[in-house]
């Protein structure tokens, strides 16, 4: 089985996973270093923008914060590129933000632990929502299968784990999760995911 890891800072992975890793398949700036000078690399090779998004217990003003996120979005817009976002304490702010934007790429908000009205309110606005060891299981056992995303962030455990545990919490074999993780990364990032032996070039002995 091939596992898929939506979000993670780890580049030492398992020869098992096709792992997104922050700052290699994905490019953006952090709500932490918002008010922070930056050069927009070539993002012809990304998978994504971010993460990025809006954190309110650390970093700049929301407004500084606020504005690096809409110049991520339109970063996104302009090469076609999904975004995957970090927000804390600021979600309906995030929310307003997206109507207002309208993309027409999709948002991912990574590390989701909210309750089920906070997941309900993502799923209405059209957000993928992407789970970790952290999570609240009765958000992850009501979010739908096409818009389930599963990550380890900055946990060092393997995502296999994750897998074993979300699949007995959803009543699913972990094979059919790993189907289906592979059919929302081709749905997100509107590509096949590559073979694990070509995107990873770090692998664990």
């Amino acid at each position: 089985m091939t596992y898929i890891d939506f979000h993670t800072h780890n580049r030492t992975v398992p020869a098992d996973t096709i792992a997104v890793v922050d700052g290699r398949d994905t490019w953006g700036i952090h709500p932490w270093h918002a008010d922070e000078a930056y050069t927009v690399p070539d993002l012809s090779d990304k998978l994504a923008v971010g993460e990025c998004g809006l954190d309110g217990l650390r970093g700049p003003s929301t407004t500084v914060q606020q504005q690096t996120l809409r110049r991520m979005a339109a970063l996104g817009e302009a090469c076609g590129k999904p975004l995957v976002l970090h927000c804390v304490k600021e979600l309906e702010a995030l929310l307003r933000l997206h109507r207002e934007l309208r993309p027409t790429v999709p948002w991912m908000l990574h590390g989701f632990r909210g309750k089920p009205q906070q997941l309900q309110s993502l799923l209405a606005a059209g957000f993928y929502v992407s789970f970790g060891f952290r999570h609240n299981a009765e958000s992850l056992r009501l979010c739908p299968p096409e818009r389930l995303m599963l990550e380890t962030d900055d946990d060092t455990s393997p995502v296999s784990v994750l897998y074993e545990s979300v699949a007995r919490q959803r009543g699913l074999s972990v094979a059919s999760l790993c189907a289906l993780m592979a059919e929302n990364y081709r749905a997100f990032f509107r590509k096949e995911p590559l073979p694990v032996q070509n995107l990873n070039t770090e692998h664990k002995k």
